[in-house]
């Protein structure tokens, strides 16, 4: 395989990216319990997403795993999964947005998710309503017997990774979650870094 790009998505920031189909895509925890909220979009078709909902619906698990599909908001496949060392992932929670950070936390001007994505997807005219939910990897969220929902401390160990196929041609973006006032960062907020192989 050889490594065709690379970007450094710093702590409480996103970056954007575009993969072409059959490109594998690469995404490492550096130091490890850093979530790293992603979305994707069919280049061809920007109605299209990648959708956690109806991926869960189709594997009927909430715990995605090497040799799952990840379907978009039409069904289709968008990724396989290839690799993963994180094995902690959450498809239930929306991306944070500012009111998040002051309905719940009273705290205002916080970085957010949703900015970190509209910050680098204003270039392909994509804004927090064209956003899906994302799919939070290295998030730990626990469910427990009467339903209620716990968000932990990541489990994710420095250089975990997980690696995904594309089976269509996406634009992507990352955000290195700023989220530091619940449990589910760690200690503080830190680097996620993102690779793109070509796999032929």
């Amino acid at each position: 395989m050889e490594k065709i790009f690379e970007v450094r998505v710093p702590g409480g920031y996103a970056r954007a990216f575009e993969a072409k189909k059959g490109q594998l895509l690469k995404i490492i925890d550096i130091e490890g319990q850093q979530v790293a909220d992603f979305i994707a979009f069919n280049k061809e078709n920007l109605k299209e997403k990648l959708s956690p909902s109806h991926t869960y619906i189709k594997i009927l698990s909430l715990n995605i795993k090497p040799g799952d599909i990840m379907r978009s908001n039409l069904r289709n496949p968008m990724f396989e999964i290839i690799e993963d060392t994180g094995k902690n992932h959450d498809l239930l929670m929306p991306a944070c947005d500012e009111r998040r950070y002051l309905v719940d936390y009273g705290i205002e001007n916080h970085r957010s998710c949703v900015q970190n994505f509209e910050e680098v997807l204003e270039k392909y005219n994509l804004n927090r309503d064209d956003f899906a939910n994302p799919v939070n990897l290295f998030q730990k969220t626990r469910i427990t017997e009467d339903g209620k929902l716990i968000q932990e401390t990541g489990a994710s160990k420095p250089g975990d990774y997980i690696v995904f196929k594309c089976l269509q041609d996406i634009i992507g973006a990352i955000s290195a979650c700023p989220m530091d006032v619940n449990p589910i960062g760690g200690d503080k907020i830190t680097d996620i870094l993102v690779q793109i192989f070509d796999n032929e």
